[in-house]
């Protein structure tokens, strides 16, 4: 029988009626589409190693994506029918685009118009104080918007290859907004872009520095003794760390722990990688620059060549080709807004997750141990069914290493999308009931839909964990006063 050749459901680049009803262009979809199909399932054959498959995915995908033909004037129907509309004008833009690309991006395609944002006013705008900043991170207290609030407080962490307001995006997507007029004492952590001075810094003073020094600032200016820890991606780590790293102590501290994209357990081949540690120092050498720090910006290419068709080739298209720029888009602003990376951190964090340190209980942190199943606190945990970075079965398999009762919510998003998700008619996400499965499927089949934002159930969630309400705080004490406005002076570095 012969096999079938079809684009991906959601592969939008075919969509024009033209590659069906030309014979040309059905001749030229269907020998990419066979030709992308050979590619691919040879970087996966068994005469590959499989601790070589992951990669020569990646870079199947990579390359496969790269020659689609509607990368190229003469294979995209669209941008001929535009030429022709245009009398060649369309073409004339997108050259200018395609210059200002170059000269100001390094070539790589603007994703939006520069300048669309200001932080402060359309992005991270949410009213609070600085009460506590070092050389590394900035600690922000968010002022209350009701006369009472929950007695525990919250504190936001986020993965450090980014900045911390994808928690507060633009009013009405802030994720803090939403809590904060919920009656919530939210605190976030805010990391400069480290210095040289940085470099150097690996994963046990980065932890002590980071979650623990925002924690007890926290504990510090409310007069609690705990409070709900949230991680995003990498940031998840550093959450639930604290809370695994707590308990070994017999410390309280951390009241509940919500992960959101998070990856605490990273599958592995049965055979080692021999060549895994060559690997990872090849990959952070590339990565670093001369600062001897490892680029974000390196970093935000990488991650855009993980879906290259929405975030490389669709913004080339539209505006080197259809002379367009793509409207302004607040998770774009926030993508493109990086950090450098601490070259030991970095270097650090993948060794972790290669040898899965953290979900083999052999990851030490502060001289204690981290047992995520001493983490005996509930725990919110979110995953995207089409996020790219952290699959959500892995987001699933990290949620059943911890203590705790655990509830888990799955958005039908992405993996920024996922985070940044207010109520709105038609928001959905999937939940189940009672313990988690061991195999994800057998979850999935057994889950049912809610009809409203996680973000809803989500603070229903904490109130219930959040030991009643007292008199508003305002921001700062005595011991950590409120200094500069939010969203403080780290972010702007």
């Amino acid at each position: 029988m012969a096999m079938s050749y079809e684009p991906d459901p959601d592969d939008r680049r075919f969509d024009d009626p033209v590659w069906n009803s030309v014979i040309g262009y059905r001749l030229l979809l269907r020998g990419y589409l066979v030709w992308r199909r050979n590619v691919l399932d040879a970087a996966q054959s068994r005469f590959v190693p499989v601790w070589h498959r992951r990669q020569l995915r990646f870079l199947a995908q990579v390359c496969t994506d790269a020659l689609a033909p509607t990368n190229f004037p003469l294979g995209n129907p669209a941008v001929l029918r535009r030429a022709a509309a245009t009398r060649g004008a369309s073409l004339v833009r997108g050259a200018g685009h395609a210059l200002e690309d170059l000269v100001r991006r390094r070539g790589r395609p603007a994703k939006m118009p520069s300048g669309s944002y200001r932080l402060g006013v359309d992005l991270a705008a949410t009213p609070g104080r600085v009460v506590h900043r070092d050389d590394l991170v900035e600690v922000i207290q968010y002022a209350a918007r009701t006369p009472e609030v929950h007695r525990v407080p919250l504190l936001l962490i986020p993965a450090w290859v980014n900045k911390f307001y994808i928690y507060d995006l633009a009013p009405g997507r802030s994720l803090v907004e939403w809590a904060v007029r919920r009656g919530f004492t939210v605190f976030a952590v805010s990391q400069r872009d480290p210095g040289p001075e940085h470099a150097d810094l690996g994963m046990d003073d980065y932890f002590r520095r980071v979650p623990l020094r925002a924690l007890d600032v926290v504990r510090e200016v409310t007069g609690t003794a705990s409070a709900h820890l949230v991680g995003v991606c990498a940031g998840g780590l550093l959450a639930a760390g604290a809370a695994a790293w707590l308990a070994a102590g017999g410390e309280r501290g951390a009241a509940s722990l919500t992960l959101l994209m998070s990856a605490l357990d990273h599958p592995s081949p049965p055979e080692r990688d021999p060549w895994q540690d060559a690997e990872i120092g090849l990959l952070t050498r590339l990565l670093t620059n001369h600062a001897g720090l490892v680029d974000g910006g390196r970093i935000g290419l990488l991650f855009d060549l993980l879906r290259s068709r929405d975030t490389v080739w669709g913004p080339l298209v539209a505006g080197w080709f259809l002379g367009e720029r793509p409207r302004p888009f607040d998770i774009w602003a926030w993508s493109e807004d990086g950090i450098d990376v601490p070259r030991a951190l970095f270097e650090q964090t993948l060794r972790i997750a290669a040898d899965n340190t953290l979900a083999r209980g052999r990851l030490r942190l502060q001289g204690r141990p981290v047992d995520l199943a001493a983490v005996a606190q509930d725990a919110f945990v979110v995953a995207g069914v089409r996020d790219h970075i952290v699959p959500w079965e892995t987001v699933y398999h990290s949620a059943r290493l911890l203590g705790g009762d655990v509830d888990f919510h799955l958005v039908p998003s992405g993996h920024v999308g996922g985070i940044v998700n207010p109520p709105r008619p038609g928001a959905a996400h999937r939940v189940g009931d009672g313990p988690l499965p061991a195999d994800p499927d057998v979850w999935s089949a057994r889950a049912t839909t809610r009809s409203e934002s996680w973000w809803e159930a989500w603070t229903r969630w904490l109130a219930d964990r959040s030991d009643g309400l007292v008199p508003a705080r305002d921001p700062g004490s005595a011991r950590h006063p409120a200094t500069d406005p939010a969203p403080g002076q780290h972010v702007r570095s």
